[in-house]
């Protein structure tokens, strides 16, 4: 089984809503569109910083040496 993180799926939906709501809240000035994209992208590279993937397990490793 092939494991995926699940992280950049996170980074994304979160980019895609704070921009969907920038739109919706009719955000037209620079300054505005520039906090928006700091909201937008500076959390999701927080948590990709911060986020701790597990440790492989004992089954996964001996899975892995026998391929």
């Amino acid at each position: 089984m092939q494991r995926f993180s699940i992280t950049p799926i996170i980074a994304m939906l979160w980019v895609a809503a704070a921009f969907v709501i920038g739109i919706a809240g009719n955000v037209d000035s620079f300054s505005s569109w520039t906090v928006l994209t700091g909201f937008a992208v500076v959390p999701p590279l927080v948590m990709m910083w911060r986020w701790n993937d597990p440790r492989q397990t004992m089954s996964e490793s001996i899975q892995e040496a026998r391929r």
